[in-house]
Formats: structure tokens, sequence, C-alpha cells
């Protein structure tokens, strides 16, 4: 299946041609920190056309915004585009460019790029200096990385433009530079280029398409991955991803046991297995992802895959006698990746958790190093010693936090939080409403309305406290956090009707969520010996009132689609304080 191209009127903000084809494009610098300066690059017939980039005063007065149209990237294309059509006089070797370091100090000629070789290594080279941009701490340096990278991929594309690699590592870099326009043109031009036969590039278009919230332009696109190559794990476990965050499990299982069947041993990926270890897992069938997860461990690739014994570690962590159990296969995990940020948090969370505070602490710490541009290990750090009451070092960190991802929103509810824990109620106020405004919409600003809500019950502003509830459960009505803090709240001000209808309302928005995610069938659901049957009790508890035997009943004769939380959810819940979330019955 082919997808037509983005309208012209979506594409028209893209890198400029000279960017894209492999034309002369200005040199940004060697990611750290210099000055930018004259190079060259080369075009497809090995020849070097003369390269220059923005003036300074050009890149430091965008460079105060940050990696999107109004930064260094901008500066980059707006200068790509009025180069291109200066004159191509060579200027002499040795200019200083990153470009000319990499071609002199590489073992390749320069003037035999279609060899094969040459590509392979240009795209490692690229692929490196997109890895290492990640762990950038300055946000200049960061983007100058990522423009060398494009860089690379241009040369890379100009060996051979049938090959989709080059197109897929740019992509991935224009998205990460915030070009979501630039980014699906190439995919688009990838796609033409290849043929529609690599399945890797409509696997990568299909992710942008997600993150941008296309779903059915998403699925499409991983119908035609998979179409163009069957054993193409990474297409089967992103559509399976993809079904579960719509809450068709039983649509994103299907996908991934298909998945597994198809891909063969030798070419086995990892995280097919995760993902069905971690659906099995939030179901609360133990010995299901536990089986999952060590046939993953099994094959070659999952044996190196850090994922993978992470997810079996966090399995293990849920058990009661689990613990040293789960610290071995933490330590796996970092054995095959050592600078894995997420079993980074998940362990340091984890010792946390235990008491083990100083353990935890150090985790976090040596995370960080190794990840200094990660965001949610800065943020579980402030909290940690916001928690042991070092609130300056915690500010600090959490400040961090907020200048390398200001969209991060539980870094905002943290830092919230832990002011108003400090007696700071209006700079709590203000850390809140900074949350809310980076993303109003995003189902994640319901943890910030709810904390914000339950500061302003605190403080007697019932009526704004209301507003913010109500808020929460706009921007994600499955948040049961929220419904219940409400209800407790207007239990508190002698409202008990009004508790009971948010209860209910609680009740159906979690039923409407839970019967999509069931991987049961409708008769197995709601039938007279139901799966439902044996969590009526707990359905009435929550419910509360005289009529719960009657609304238990309703229940049985499937009127009220809800199911007992699985042991997942219940960890969550109990884990969220942890991470910034606040209950109403807890001490401000």
């Amino acid at each position: 299946p082919r997808v037509a191209a983005a309208p012209a009127s979506r594409v028209a903000s893209r890198v400029a041609v000279s960017a894209i084809g492999g034309a002369s494009s200005p040199s940004a610098g060697d990611g750290t920190g210099s000055a930018p300066s004259l190079g060259a690059s080369f075009n497809r017939g090995g020849s070097a056309s003369s390269s220059a980039g923005a003036s300074p005063s050009q890149l430091n007065a965008a460079s105060s915004v940050g990696p999107g149209e109004s930064s260094l990237y901008r500066a980059y294309r707006e200068g790509a585009a009025g180069k291109s059509k200066s004159s191509r006089a060579s200027p002499p070797r040795g200019s200083g460019s990153w470009d000319e370091d990499v071609s002199a100090s590489s073992s390749f000629d320069t003037n035999a790029l279609p060899l094969k070789i040459n590509q392979d290594i240009l795209l490692w080279n690229a692929r490196s200096m997109r890895a290492g941009a990640m762990k950038i701490r300055k946000r200049d340096d960061r983007v100058r990385a990522r423009l060398n990278a494009i860089r690379l991929y241009e040369r890379a594309k100009a060996v051979d433009p049938s090959d989709g690699r080059a197109y897929v590592g740019m992509g991935q870099v224009l998205r990460q530079l915030g070009d979501v326009d630039a980014a699906r043109q190439v995919y688009q031009d990838g796609a033409d280029a290849t043929g529609g036969d690599s399945a890797y590039i409509w696997q990568a278009w299909a992710t942008l398409e997600e993150r941008e919230g296309d779903v059915a332009k998403a699925r499409q696109l991983y119908d035609a991955a998979v179409a163009a190559d069957k054993t193409h794990a990474a297409a089967w476990h992103g559509w399976a991803v993809l079904e579960k965050k719509q809450g068709n499990f039983q649509r994103a299982r299907d996908l991934l046991i298909k998945g597994s069947r198809l891909v063969p041993a030798s070419k086995a990926n990892p995280y097919l297995f995760q993902e069905l270890g971690v659906m099995a897992m939030e179901r609360g069938r133990v010995a299901e992802a536990r089986e999952h997860f060590r046939e993953g461990t099994r094959t070659e690739a999952g044996a190196r895959s850090a994922v993978l014994w992470q997810a079996w570690a966090m399995l293990e962590t849920r058990e009661p006698d689990g613990g040293e159990q789960a610290r071995k296969l933490f330590q796996k995990g970092l054995a095959v990746d050592p600078e894995n940020k997420y079993v980074y948090l998940s362990w340091a969370v984890y010792e946390a958790r235990c008491g083990y505070v100083d353990r935890a602490r150090s985790l976090l710490r040596k995370g960080c190093k190794l990840n200094p541009g990660d965001p949610p290990l800065l943020q579980a750090l402030a909290r940690l010693e916001a928690k042991e009451g070092n609130l300056e070092a915690a500010r600090a960190l959490f400040e961090q936090g907020t200048k390398l991802d200001p969209l991060h929103q539980a870094n905002w509810q943290a830092w919230a939080i832990a002011e108003w824990k400090a007696g700071h109620v209006d700079r709590a106020r203000e850390l809140l409403q900074r949350g809310v405004w980076v993303a109003p919409r995003s189902r994640n600003a319901c943890k910030l309305f709810q904390a914000w809500g339950v500061l302003e019950e605190r403080e007697g502003n019932v009526a704004l406290a209301r507003q913010l509830y109500k808020c929460g459960v706009k921007a994600d009505p499955t948040s049961e956090t929220t419904w219940l803090t409400w209800a407790k709240m207007e239990e508190r001000q002698e409202n008990p009707i009004r508790a009971q209808e948010l209860r209910t309302l609680c009740v159906q928005q979690r039923a409407e969520a839970l019967v999509g995610q069931s991987d049961l069938s409708p008769a197995a659901m709601f039938g007279i010996d139901s799966a439902l049957r044996p969590v009526l009790t707990s359905l009435a508890k929550l419910l509360g009132g005289q009529d719960a035997a009657a609304t238990a009943e309703s229940v049985s004769e499937g009127s009220v689609k809800y199911g007992k939380l699985r042991r997942a959810e219940r960890e969550v819940i109990r884990a969220e304080p942890l991470f910034g979330v606040m209950s109403s019955v807890d001490d401000a």
C-alpha cells in the first residue's frame, strides 16, 4: 500500500532542497559549543562544494528560544535556502568543519563515495552523532550535533538513494528538531525512492503519525510496513502498542503473537516478548508474564536486551519475596547496557520504596551522570532529595529538569508539591499553573489539576478546588484518583448525594476503559458465569451506600460493565505519591 504525499501547505516549512538533496549546506560546528565555521559537503559525484553557515549573530539570536522553528535549526534552514543560490567555489582544504574532520580521519576515500562501505561508515557516524546528541545537556550544542547528523545522512543518501536507512535516520533527527512536516516529506521521498518496499520507512512514518495523533493513518502505515516485510518485528510491536493505547487489548495481543510467530528465531526481537509479558503482568497473570520474559531472554537478542531484563525485574518487585531476584535482574540489565536509564530509574524507585535511600540516591546520581539529558531521572532524584529535606538541592534539580524539557509535566507537579510541603503555597500555585500551561489538553495534565485541587481545598478554596477537579476529569476521564478525591471532598462538604454521583461516574468511565482492555470474549465477560462475578463485592465497596447489593445485582446482569482493578493499576495508584500525585487524605 502507498500513502499519498503530505499536502503542499504542510510541507512548505520543510528543510531546503539543498539540505535534503545533498547540495551545499552550512556547517554548524562540531557539536561541542565551538563557533560555526565554513566547511565542505560532498555531492552525489563526490566533489566538494562550498558550505557556509548562518552568521554567528543569526545563531546567537535564534538560539534563545529552543530547537524548533525559532532556533538554530531555523537559522540553519534559512541559511541553507539562501546559500544554495550562491556560487559553489570550493574552499581550501582543512577549513575546520566537522564534515572535513570526519572525512580526513575516517578510513575511506571521499572521491569514491558510491562504494557501499562508504555509505555504511557515513550511516554509522550519523547514528553515533544522533545518539550522542541525546546526552548533551546544552540545547544549542545538542541542536548543532543533530544538524551535523543530518549532513551525514544527506551524504549517505547521495551514495544510494534507494537505501532506506538514510531516510529513516534523517526523519528521526528532524522529529527531534521539531520539524514534523519535513520528517513527513523525507519519509515520503524514501517510500518513493524504495518503491514502497522498505518496511523501516513505513514503520518510522507510522510512529511519527501516531505521536502526532493521527491514529487512522498510523494504522495504514503499519499495515504497509508488515505488507512490505512480514518479518519486520518493529512494525508488529509498534502496531500492537498503538492498539493497546487505544484500548484494543485483544487486537494488540493478537498482533504481538502473530509477529512473534512470523519473525524467525534469527531475527527475534526482545520487544515482542517484553510487551507480551507486560500485558500479562498488567492482568495479574504472573506465571504467564514470567514465561514470556524467560522465553525472550533465551534468544540471542533478548539476552542482550536491558529492556527485557528490566521488565522482568519489575514483575519480581511486585512479588512479596521477589526483592533479591529483582535486584539480580536489574544487575543483568546493567551488565548488557551499563547506561540504560530505565534500569537505573526503576531500580532506584524500588530501593527508595524499600527504604534504602542511600542506595536509591547512588543509582539516580549515576544514572543522571550517564544520561544528563533525561528529565525523569532528574525528577526522581529531585523528589528523593525533597523527601529527605534537602530542599535547596531539590530545587536546583527541578529547575534543571524544567530547562531540559519544559513539557515534562510530572516535573512541574513534583516541584510544586515539594514547595507546598515546605509552606510556600503561592510558589506551588505558580508552578502548577506553569505545568498546566505547557500542555493543558494532555492526559498528564489531570494529575496537575488533581494536586492543585487538593491544595486549594486545604487552603479553604472549595469552589476553586471543585473546578480544578472538573478540569482534571475532563483531561483524563479514566483517572480514578481524581474522581474519588473529588467525591471525598464532597463528603467532607456534607454533599453525600453528589459524592455518590461522582463515584458512579467513576465506575462508568472505568467500565468503558476496562471493556476495551479486556482480552476475554463477551460471553466470558458478561455471561452468567462471567469473569466479573467474583469482583462484585469490590465494586459494591467502591460505590458504597445502602444500594450496594442492588448495584452488585445490576452488575451481574451486565448493566454496569466494570471489573476489578488489575493488580498493575493498584500498584500504580500506590506508587503515585512517590511521583508527586497527592491524595486528599495525605498530610501537607
